[in-house]
């Protein structure tokens, strides 16, 4: 039962003056108002007799009858119920369907009563309150968390008409996006934030009450040494929404969690801070984030969205969130199928890029080029599509997303080592690529202290390209190489300098670092490197020199037609 319901239950044998005192001081009830016009006549397990509201007491007193004679004189002993659980739609289609049968005329059926499976009240509805929940474009949303998740799917939804507050803890971050300034690249996100910026975009730095209906927590969640995700900014961000939350939010989990992660956690930690039930008072889903940075915006209104709910009513609203930019919704049984959902995609990917690279090391022992040999194998075969082997598989979620499905498999019992496997062969090519550059210089006897690197291509990706560093294999690499070469300069067509000098590197123009250099890596593959004019960048190299194609992008025999440059990439 409701808590905001308590106030306006009365006995049958309760007096018809007690029932207006009840009306009277419902509204005004602190910290939750009750339903204003209506009392509920129950018995002693509060199941529902009949129903008062005040037009009904009016017309009695009018009629003649005693203010203090039982509220079960007058009282309508029939309402219009409708059961707990049921969706708002589900719920109007029933009520349209009893107005017909009983040939009541609707004004007349302001207040809807809430039961459950034995009749016992939970809650009353008005016509607004269910508009409103079948209305989705009627309620405001809240994202905390304005990351690469967040504020791109912010952004959709404000395409889509919805009213959207963003909430980030970086001060930086609403600063620089109140200026119109994204914190990060995306293509065609600038524009869209200039647009919809204190229009129907509303960029902060706290959850405001009062203003938001569906609450979408897309903040980070890290992995530590022990490959445990921290979940300090979650709880935080959860904490932040149960405080203002109110009967009928909306909360979506969008952040990648560990399996079990929305029952055991966020849910006890919602009701612990709102005195609200899950299922209940609120609804709650989890909606996982797939999209691939660089093609977020497309992706959005693209890609089938999967939906899990702590009941059928859940995922039906959140449904109706998503088909409003999207309308491939794949619901799924539960919480914890969503929460997997977004793991086995992921880890999935991470292992097949794993399969390549150890195809690579493989290749490297066998004497042969390992991307001509997939290349071969993928030509004309529809069974199997192999990657191509690259330097490393990063990115913030390929690199913990694994991680924790191998971890949540460990909580519950089960040694998962595929995922794990899959990490290690991954990261072993880090050291695979530092090791090629140590074997030039030692074969070519350059002392390392005089060598000079040059690194194309920061970003954990090129393709789509993306302006994120985070867990990138590139910067993994240049560490690695730190150990050895004194002087290494960087490349990347999309970050700023700026954010290349902030993580310690230090960013040249192509001309200049290929100027003199003794290694040049390609290390991710952005699509303006297939437009570089290779050889006339090559002729500045310092010669023997050696050029590493991380990605299979150039012909080995054009990069080899330059005398003393050796090409150099998996295999041979």
């Amino acid at each position: 039962m409701r808590n905001r319901i308590k106030s306006i239950l009365i006995g049958p044998n309760g007096t018809i003056r007690e029932a207006m005192t009840a009306i009277e001081f419902a509204p005004h009830r602190k910290p939750e108002p009750g339903p204003a016009g209506i009392v509920l006549v129950v018995d002693k397990a509060r199941k529902l007799l009949g129903i008062l509201t005040d037009g009904d007491i009016r017309k009695a007193i009018l009629g003649g009858i005693a203010i203090d004679s039982s509220v079960s004189d007058i009282m309508k002993k029939n309402p219009v119920t409708v059961k707990k659980g049921l969706s708002a739609f589900e719920m109007m289609k029933l009520i349209i369907r009893e107005i017909k049968d009983r040939n009541i005329v609707d004004h007349k059926l302001d207040k809807i009563v809430v039961v459950d499976d034995g009749d016992e009240v939970h809650d009353v509805l008005s016509f607004f309150e269910l508009w409103k929940n079948t209305e989705i474009h009627a309620r405001n949303i809240c994202i905390v968390g304005l990351g690469y998740v967040g504020l791109t799917l912010a952004l959709t939804l404000c395409e889509a008409g919805f009213r959207v507050y963003g909430v980030d803890i970086n001060k930086k971050v609403v600063n620089s996006l109140n200026r119109g300034i994204p914190h990060f690249h995306e293509t065609g996100m600038e524009p869209l934030l200039k647009h919809h910026l204190n229009k129907n975009f509303f960029v902060r730095s706290v959850v405001k009450s009062g203003e938001s209906d569906i609450y979408i927590v897309a903040v980070n969640t890290p992995v530590d040494d022990r490959d445990k995700v921290v979940m300090e900014f979650l709880k935080k961000a959860i904490t932040s929404v149960a405080r203002i939350m109110k009967p009928n939010d909306l909360v979506v989990l969008r952040s990648t969690v560990p399996v079990g992660t929305c029952r055991n956690f966020a849910i006890p930690l919602i009701e612990k801070v709102s005195d609200l039930k899950a299922g209940e008072d609120y609804y709650l889903a989890f909606a996982p984030e797939r999209t691939v940075e660089g093609r977020a915006l497309e992706e959005l209104r693209v890609l089938p969205q999967v939906i899990g709910g702590i009941n059928e009513a859940s995922v039906d609203l959140t449904s109706r969130l998503f088909k409003a930019i999207n309308h491939l919704i794949v619901p799924v049984p539960s919480l914890e199928s969503a929460e997997v959902v977004k793991l086995l995609n992921n880890s999935f990917r991470d292992v097949s890029f794993a399969f390549a690279n150890e195809v690579a090391q493989m290749c490297e022992r066998f004497g042969i080029n390992a991307s001509g040999v997939i290349g071969a194998a993928n030509w004309g075969y529809p069974r199997n599509k192999i990657p191509l082997p690259s330097p490393g598989v990063g990115g913030l979620c390929l690199v913990k997303d694994p991680r924790i499905l191998a971890d949540s498999a460990k909580r519950f019992g089960f040694n998962a080592r595929l995922p794990v496997l899959g990490r290690d062969i991954n990261k072993r090519m880090i050291k695979l690529v530092a090791g090629k550059v140590l074997l030039f210089s030692k074969m070519n006897k350059i002392d390392p202290k005089n060598m000079k690197i040059f690194v194309l291509g920061i970003a954990f990706k090129g393709e789509p390209e993306t302006s994120d560093m985070r867990y990138s294999s590139p910067v993994d690499i240049i560490i690695e190489l730190k150990k050895t070469f004194k002087t290494i300069v960087v490349y990347d067509p999309i970050i700023k300098t700026s954010e290349l000098k902030k993580a310690g590197l230090r960013p040249v123009s192509l001309s200049s670092g290929f100027k003199k250099s003794n290694c040049v890596l390609v290390l991710n593959n952005h699509p303006s490197f297939r437009n570089l004019d290779i050889y006339d960048l090559l002729m500045k190299m310092n010669k023997p020199g050696y050029f590493f194609d991380g990605w299979s992008i150039f012909p080995a025999e054009a990069i080899e037609g330059v005398k003393g440059v050796k090409y150099g990439t998996f295999g041979v």
